[in-house]
């Protein structure tokens, strides 16, 4: 069944070139912002468990306090203080990794498609025929 321009409906789409790309740059941005965010994360998180240390030096050698319960509840907060470090910087790394496959798409799909797109207008075509039309 025809839908606009002719085209059949199961062939029609309604996303367009620049819809993607921005998409694919929102994407980029928002990969970015997350890698800086989890960035500073860890950076806060060492700072933390810097204070943590001090904090625990502090009371055991200055005010003494050096009971199993206290030293064991630092020591377990200190461990997980250095697991937020450790899953805040690969979040980091993850973001950036997909912020940058995500520029890399969208410099692929503008630099693939953006001749077809405007080939298609300079020939006055609403779209492309699919390559196995043509090979006939």
């Amino acid at each position: 069944m025809p839908a606009t321009h002719g085209m059949a409906a199961r062939h029609a789409t309604d996303i367009t070139l620049d819809q993607a790309l921005k998409t694919l740059t929102e994407l980029t941005t928002s990969g970015m912002e997350t890698h800086d965010d989890c960035t500073v994360l860890s950076l806060q998180a060492r700072r933390l468990l810097g204070d943590l240390e001090t904090m625990a030096h502090d009371l055991a050698h200055t005010h003494n306090v050096r009971g199993q319960r206290t030293t064991r509840a630092v020591t377990v907060l200190m461990e997980q203080v250095g697991q937020l470090i450790k899953a805040a910087d690969q979040m980091a790394r993850d973001a950036l990794e997909a912020a940058e496959l995500a520029e890399a798409e969208e410099a692929d799909m503008a630099r693939d498609y953006r001749p077809t797109q405007a080939a298609n207008a300079d020939a006055g075509l609403a779209a492309p025929s699919a390559r196995i039309h043509n090979e006939n």
